[in-house]
Formats: C-alpha cells, structure tokens, sequence
C-alpha cells in the first residue's frame, strides 16, 4: 500500500493538527522539533496518536541557514528508512494548513520551484562568516548581506544558480535518488552559504538531471509575499477566507496560518 507521508518542521506546539492526524491514520507523519524548542512540552499530547513519530537527531536551526537543510536531511532520512511502504514525501512547516484531503499523483512530477535567479545568485557564489549565526538577522549581518549581494553584481558571472521555496511534494524513488548524490563536499560547500535552504534541493534536482520532471504547477502550496509586511522576506498570515480559497483552486497546503486559524479552517473541514 502506497502511503502518503509528510515531513514537519517546527519550533513550538501543533496541538491544531491533532485533529487532522487522528482523521488521517493511514498517514504518516515525521516531526523534527527544533532543538531549542522544549521537546517534552510538544510531544506529549501525541502519545496516544500511533501514525506520528518524533526524530530524536535534532538540530538547533538558525534562521535561513544550513542547520535548517541539515534538519530537512535528518528528517527525510528518516521517513525513507521508517516505512518503505512511504511513497508521497510533502515537506511542510507547523505554520501551514492541509487542505487537500488526498495528495497523490500517478506521474513523476515533482513539485517543487526551481528555477534561475540572478537577484539571488549572491547566496551561492560566496562563503559569509554570519551564514547559520545569530547574526544573519542583526544590522551587522544585514551589512554584510548588502556587501556579498554588491560584490555578486561587481564581479558577473554566467554560472547559473538555482532557486525556489524550501517546501516541496516529491514521490520516493526521485527522493532516494537525489539523497543518495549528497557527498560531503556538497555539504561543505553549502554549510556556509546565505539561505541554502531555498536552494539546496533545487541543486540536487539539477545534479540529478530531474529538471524536466518539475511540475508546472509549482509546489502546490498557496503563500503570500507583501512588501509591506517584513519587507518581503517572509510570508503573510493567511485568514480563514484565503484559507477556502486557495482550498477551491486545488492547492496542497497553505502557508504562514495561525493556530486560532487553523484551528477553525480543520473544524470547517472536518
């Protein structure tokens, strides 16, 4: 039996999608909670609930920095070893929403942004000493992040870098395939890199020749970018309207919700 699975990154109580995970038991769902975050305190609640399982190899992830696709690493590696009957991956975080009740597909389509950028071509063409720190979000490492994105416009290149959301919906051999090309020197040449996790897996896509099999219709997930909040850098939260709407145009999931939100939106969809 082929198994829909989802991978879940985060940092803080999801007792919203308790409801969800005992409506969907013939899912499985693999939790990485951030090492900074208190383990005992999230879990407990889900002891009851025998389709989740929490990774014990954590990682303290810093805000767009390689700790981030360490711990997308540790938790896929484990969801692929878990259950060989897992065959749907869908990388998501604790902010998003499901709304689709089946997310399957018969062809190989992978759904994941993957494309060029210039804008962001920065990221990848230099080693920075804040990547992965504290600092990457302080005024010192905002300077220094303006100094690499002029250096990358002073001295051009034709190399191209690709680039996409880090959230993503992929089937198992095309996911075994890209996790058994990671080699070390893969990951020493991203571990210092500004925002690696919008662009590590896309490298691998491209690595193993799967560009062709991106779907056309993106990542399936429905998120909102505003100038106007967090200068464009982070989603917007989504309200129990955007919610059903995007649920109506056949996205996947939803993202940034926030738990009084969620909440409302799976008792509407019950």
């Amino acid at each position: 039996m082929k198994k829909q699975c989802f991978l879940i990154l985060i940092h803080k109580e999801i007792d919203e999608y308790r409801s969800f995970f005992l409506e969907n038991k013939d899912k499985n769902f693999y939790i990485h909670v951030d090492l900074k975050s208190d383990f005992f305190r999230i879990s407990q609640g889900f002891k009851d609930v025998n389709n989740i399982f929490f990774i014990d190899n954590r990682i303290d992830i810093k805000w767009a920095g390689f700790s981030m696709v360490q711990a997308t690493i540790n938790l896929i590696d484990f969801a692929l070893n878990h259950d060989k009957e897992n065959e749907y991956f869908h990388l998501v975080s604790g902010d998003d929403v499901v709304l689709a009740k089946s997310t399957m597909w018969e062809d190989d389509s992978i759904y994941m942004e993957c494309r060029v950028s210039t804008a962001h071509q920065y990221r990848m063409r230099f080693n920075t000493p804040h990547a992965d720190t504290l600092y990457q979000r302080t005024f010192v490492g905002k300077v220094l992040t303006q100094f690499y994105k002029t250096l990358a416009k002073l001295l051009p290149t034709h190399e191209k870098y690709y680039f996409g959301s880090q959230w993503f919906s992929i089937r198992r051999q095309q996911l075994l395939q890209m996790m058994s090309s990671i080699t070390r020197e893969d990951i020493e040449f991203f571990r210092k890199k500004l925002c690696p996790d919008e662009h590590f897996f896309q490298y691998l896509i491209i690595k193993n020749m799967l560009l062709n099999q991106i779907s056309t219709s993106g990542n399936k997930r429905f998120i909102i970018f505003d100038q106007f909040y967090q200068r464009g850098s982070s989603p917007i939260f989504l309200d129990l309207d955007q919610l059903i709407e995007a649920k109506s145009k056949n996205y996947w999931f939803a993202r940034k919700v926030e738990r009084n939100t969620m909440s409302k939106f799976y008792e509407l969809n019950k």
